[in-house]
């Protein structure tokens, strides 16, 4: 089974009856991922068949979405001011960061389900997306029962704050695609990539967003993606009051936790996942995405603040003062109570997941090299 790029376009104008895509910028991205996925995925049919569905939705969603825009050109004046961005792997406490600073009610996040369904339905009327919510949340039982262990990798739940890389996959310039396939053409071609017009279709995005839901106006967004570290410079171009969170832990632990998640991911759609080269793949590739942040960081420092995994873990109220100092942000009781009613419910999830280097070819040594720079500037220690 073969991805046809034009038939998934045609089949996306025909689901909403719409033509216009906007820019078509994002037509080289498509055509490099599906060359891909036929070339060198190794997908069971239904894998591809999966990937099939996911790209016609992402297409039906930019129809929609630039059918919004155009009747309703108010969006994009619609600003988004000083958003704070959270950069940092997996198992650095960045996703408990991004979730307690979405707790805060003078703040807005990127719910899950939003970022699958990110425009309106026909008919849907502003303020009431259940439409969109049901969506989402029947994609994430499908996941999670596919993959029970998911949970413990990652706290999915359709209604929580998430990762909006999930927006930027509109633009087919997002490392989404390799995080769960053996997509390498496709990594090389999009890390080549000038990703200006990706951040700019994501302020749009989070433009339409505020305006969907009423009461989201005036609200600070907070953002999060360990995509970021590698285009952060890009990431501040497009949003230059945008304020960097970034979260630190020794490599040994993060690496096989993100190797871990990626092999998750990739075990519905193939037989024949190879955990050394996801190992050889993701080491490499964060190992650059860290030293260009840390680049663009030494660079500007004024723009980011850096949290250590064992601070947040200790005292996260007194890592969100400090936080909230950097962001200009009062610290009151309304933000800590939200914050600690988030905290409650959140103790009572998973998390026991269990990950090792030598499950993807990995060894101390090689981490050790591959991060030097990381582990020194940051003065990490397991």
């Amino acid at each position: 089974m073969k991805l046809h790029v034009d038939a998934m376009l045609a089949e996306a104008r025909q689901v909403t009856g719409l033509a216009d895509f906007g820019e078509p910028v994002f037509v080289d991205g498509l055509q490099q991922l599906a060359a891909s996925i036929n070339g060198e995925a190794g997908l069971a049919d239904f894998g591809v068949e999966a990937q099939r569905q996911r790209i016609v939705g992402l297409l039906c969603n930019r129809l929609r979405h630039e059918d919004a825009l155009k009747r309703h050109p108010e969006i994009l004046e619609l600003p988004i001011t000083a958003p704070l961005v959270i950069v940092g792997l997996p198992r650095t406490g960045s996703t408990m960061t991004h979730r307690l600073l979405a707790a805060d009610p003078a703040h807005t996040a990127m719910l899950w389900w939003e970022g699958r369904y990110p425009a309106m339905l026909p008919g849907e009327q502003r303020g009431r997306p259940e439409e969109r919510q049901a969506l989402g949340e029947a994609e994430v039982a499908a996941v999670l029962a596919a993959s029970p262990e998911a949970l413990d990798i990652h706290p999915w739940a359709y209604d929580d704050a998430d990762e909006e890389i999930l927006l930027l996959e509109h633009s087919f310039l997002s490392t989404t695609p390799e995080a769960f396939m053996h997509v390498p053409s496709y990594s090389d071609w999009v890390q080549a990539q000038d990703h200006t017009s990706a951040y700019a279709d994501l302020k749009r995005f989070l433009q339409a967003l505020t305006w969907q839901a009423p009461g989201r106006e005036g609200k600070r967004w907070v953002l999060k993606s360990p995509h970021h570290l590698g285009f952060i410079d890009k990431l501040l171009a497009v949003f230059p009051d945008a304020q960097i969170i970034h979260t630190h832990r020794h490599p040994l632990e993060t690496v096989p936790s993100f190797c871990s998640m990626c092999a998750n991911l990739a075990a519905p759609l193939s037989h024949t996942a190879n955990h050394e080269a996801i190992g050889a793949h993701w080491a490499g590739k964060l190992s650059r995405a860290l030293a260009h942040c840390m680049a663009v960081s030494e660079a500007q420092p004024e723009r980011f603040l850096h949290l250590q995994f064992a601070d947040m873990v200790g005292d996260p109220i007194a890592q969100m003062q400090r936080l909230y100092a950097f962001a200009g942000e009062s610290f009151g009781d309304r933000a800590q109570a939200a914050m600690r009613a988030y905290r409650e419910d959140d103790a009572h999830r998973p998390g026991s997941h269990r990950y090792a280097l030598e499950d993807y070819g990995l060894d101390a040594a090689t981490i050790l090299r591959l991060f030097a720079p990381y582990i020194d500037r940051y003065g990490l220690s397991q």
